[in-house]
């Protein structure tokens, strides 16, 4: 909206300079550029109120004492016998009109009518459209002027869904369509209501008697209306955002006045109709006021504020009829910090408590993140299914047949979304999901992990495969890295599974893992699809403890093993176990060599053993004494020797 900074500073007392007007505006939340001497405001939507001059000097009134008062006529009209219907009261509940005629004799017009067209270089129309523009203008109240010799019969208004074509006073033709409020004379349409009016029944330069119509409309009925028609229209830009309500009467009396200032008048009349006079109330409590705005104001101070825009402040705050956007208490905290200032409201350092995020990770993040890492997709489906076991629990109104039961196991729905996958020609699939099942004993979170395809599509795992091997040293390395513990498997047999193996933790049984068969797939893809699910996700990880690191030289000694047999092994990394945990300069032991001839029954193993102590560095004869009793306890084992003894 583009005003006339000097046309404004008319409305206030105090003259500020142009600067300091700026700033004030500004402070209100009036964004806006000067161009000139134009103030090219951006009015937010909400405050309809203004979108005037008259609107914008009440909202400075507490810094520069604005004047409101404007010379209207005072003098009592005649009632106007006019034959109108308002059968739209819902929409318009209070409309009036003026039926006025001049004796034709129009003198220049007043500089504060003219400097209205010429500071804003506004095109003149007609005397009663040009001052029906002004006073939009001045008051934020938009009037729309009939010609008065050309409304005689019926006249109405309406909402009525009709599709018909109207003819603007612009003499564009726009196709009206759907619910519209429309003015009709004989049910003739002759106004598209707060819009804009038709050529039909519009002024001219000889009108000389004229029907001027001033309404209050919903703003929600008037809405779009303008961009819909693809209609320019200040009337609808003011209507849609609200205008005074009680204002109309008081309205055409200033519109009488300007009229006065130029030329005679021959005959008046009015028309009101006032279906809404209830001015609003919104409670006023002084100290929670005072918490919202965030400083302590006297209930006087707040009053003063809240006075100087028009309100009036008793044990409730009564807001006035051009307000619309104001209908609790939080609006009044913000008229008043407004009139303060939001940058003059010092800042206070809020405490708060804080919550320090504990650096211990549950095994249920651990397993994401490790998943993750390793190349396999979270997947979350709903909790629903069409479980038919006998434990799960039917859902009262259920989407759908195929989601009528809570799930019972997630392995279902990850065979889901494998199939779904498989069907759009993906050969690398690797999902996982966490996620809690229920039955009727209650719920509980559960792993799902489920492969199937090539390993990868680069050149290195091409032609690997994403098998049973493969997931379970997954799930094996998850275990050992994440809670340092090893699993167990005993072969069971299974429903929905070709071969399946049982997973124990600590003798705990905690899941399965197998290979699913064709039947419970129902697919028609032939590539083996694998899948694990356990519960458990709760396991708790193992505190992590660190070591000293050792300032002192480390010693090593290889030994290489021959065996008989692979279960060999385990009593001799038995025996090394122990030397670890009962030696305190054995601080290491690894295998580096490993070699296997079948066909010549060869078995070789090399281990290294690293020797290392905090307080001292370390003599061979130290080091060999443990060694020598590791030898003797290796060569007591049936099936092993050691090469060179």
């Amino acid at each position: 909206m583009k005003i006339v900074a000097s046309h404004l500073l008319k409305f206030l007392k105090r003259k500020p300079k142009l600067d300091e007007l700026s700033n004030t505006l500004f402070q209100l939340g009036h964004e806006h550029e000067i161009e000139g001497k134009i103030l090219d405001l951006e009015i937010t939507p909400n405050r309809g109120d203004c979108l005037s001059l008259k609107g914008i000097a009440r909202d400075l009134n507490y810094f520069y004492e604005s004047i409101l008062d404007q010379d209207i006529y005072t003098n009592e009209i005649p009632k106007l016998d006019l034959k109108f219907k308002n059968q739209a009261k819902d929409i318009c509940p209070n409309i009036s009109f003026l039926e006025l005629e001049i004796d034709g004799t129009i003198t220049d017009y007043k500089p504060y009518l003219e400097n209205y067209f010429t500071d804003l270089s506004i095109n003149k129309n007609n005397f009663f459209t040009d001052i029906s523009n002004y006073l939009a203008y001045e008051t934020g109240q938009p009037t729309h002027c009939f010609d008065a010799m050309k409304m005689q019969g019926e006249f109405a208004l309406n909402k009525r869904n009709k599709s018909e074509k109207f003819q603007t006073l612009l003499n564009t033709v726009v196709e009206l369509e759907g619910e519209n409020l429309v003015f009709t004379l004989n049910d003739h349409l002759i106004s598209l209501a707060g819009v804009m009016g038709g050529s039909s029944t519009a002024c001219d330069d000889k009108t000389t008697k004229v029907l001027i119509e001033c309404a209050y409309f919903r703003p929600d009925e008037i809405l779009g209306k303008a961009r819909k028609y693809n209609l320019t229209s200040e009337a609808a830009y003011k209507f849609e955002r609200g205008v005074d309500y009680l204002a109309q009467e008081k309205v055409l009396r200033r519109f009488i006045k300007i009229i006065q200032d130029h030329t005679k008048i021959e005959s008046l009349a009015i028309f009101n109709m006032q279906e809404m006079s209830k001015l609003r109330t919104v409670s006023f409590d002084h100290e929670k006021l005072n918490k919202v705005i965030g400083v302590n104001l006297e209930k006087s101070e707040q009053a003063k504020y809240l006075t100087s825009l028009g309100f009036h402040v008793d044990k409730e705050v009564t807001v006035p009829a051009h307000r619309s956007d104001v209908d609790h208490e939080n609006d009044l905290a913000e008229e008043i910090t407004r009139m303060i200032g939001y940058d003059n409201i010092p800042a206070e350092t809020i405490m708060l408590p804080v919550k320090t995020k504990s650096m211990k990770t549950s095994f249920e993040i651990e397993c994401r993140n490790y998943l993750v890492k390793n190349g396999f997709f979270e997947v979350i489906n709903f909790p629903f299914n069409d479980n038919e076991d006998k434990d799960a629990i039917a859902v009262d109104n259920p989407l759908d047949k195929q989601r009528s039961k809570m799930r019972v196991c997630i392995t279902k729905s990850l065979k889901d979304n494998i199939i779904y996958n498989q069907n759009r020609q993906k050969d690398s699939i690797k999902f996982f999901e966490i996620s809690d099942i229920y039955t009727k004993k209650g719920s509980e979170r559960k792993l799902g992990i489920i492969v199937s395809g090539r390993g990868n599509k680069n050149f290195k795992e091409f032609n690997t495969q994403l098998d049973y091997a493969y997931l379970k040293g997954t799930i094996n390395t998850l275990f050992r890295e994440i809670l340092n513990q090893e699993l167990s498997f005993k072969l069971e047999s299974s429903k929905n599974y070709d071969f399946v193996e049982h997973i124990y933790c600590d003798a705990n049984h905690i899941g399965r893992i197998g290979k699913l068969s064709r039947d419970f797939l129902n697919s028609k893809n032939k590539t083996a699809v694998f899948s694990l699910e356990i519960s458990q996700i709760d396991l708790s990880i193992p505190k992590i403890t660190y070591t000293k690191s050792s300032e002192f030289p480390a010693s090593y000694r290889d030994l290489s093993f021959s065996l008989e047999d692979i279960s060999c092994m385990e009593e001799l990394n038995a025996i090394i176990k122990k030397f670890l945990n009962s030696t305190e300069i054995m601080t290491e032991a690894f295998v580096f060599d490993y070699f296997e001839n079948k066909k010549m029954g060869l078995l070789k193993t090399g281990y290294r053993f690293k020797f290392q102590s905090l307080q001292k560095s370390l003599t061979d004869d130290e080091v060999d004494s443990v060694m020598n009793v590791l030898i003797k306890a290796s060569m007591s084992l049936n099936g092993i020797k050691i090469e060179g003894l």
